[in-house]
């Protein structure tokens, strides 16, 4: 597996990750009918033209997209999907890599119940418990943040 930039052509893969990662490892800690919200179906229009607004996004690469993770240049980690498990360490570490590159000191994120343990073995701390609504659904997350020192 290598980590890799985004291109615009990996839009669909990175649709299709989002939807069996909310669908699949989910699962675990979300209703049917949250994953539904969250993610009704792949909609590659999303993924479509990612880095445009300044973020940095970095895919797994597997001889296809195995995951997928984004930096925005605030420090927030916005998507971070992997289907199947496995690619989020990497992803993780060049997220980290670029983000010391850039200087910023602090890294945050609105954590799913499934990534939390992820984030806090590297350090993030819990800040909140946050409730969400997707389609008039309620979901929860959670707001992380960890200094980079």
């Amino acid at each position: 597996m290598r980590v890799r930039r985004y291109r615009p052509d990996d839009a669909p893969a990175l649709a299709e990750v989002f939807h069996a990662a909310v669908h699949g490892a989910a699962a675990a800690h979300y209703t049917a009918a949250q994953r539904a919200a969250w993610s009704p179906a792949p909609r590659p229009e999303i993924f479509a033209d990612r880095e445009a607004d300044g973020r940095m996004v970095f895919v797994a690469d597997s001889g296809g997209v195995t995951g997928f993770i984004e930096l925005e240049r605030d420090g927030h980690i916005d998507c971070f999907y992997t289907h199947p498990r496995g690619a989020g360490p990497a992803l993780y570490d060049a997220l980290e890599e670029a983000a010391r590159t850039l200087g910023l000191s602090a890294l945050f994120v609105e954590a799913s119940e499934t990534a939390r343990p992820f984030f806090e073995a590297r350090g993030f701390v819990v800040e909140q418990r946050r409730e969400v609504e997707r389609q008039g659904v309620e979901l929860h997350n959670y707001r992380m943040s960890m200094a980079l020192g």
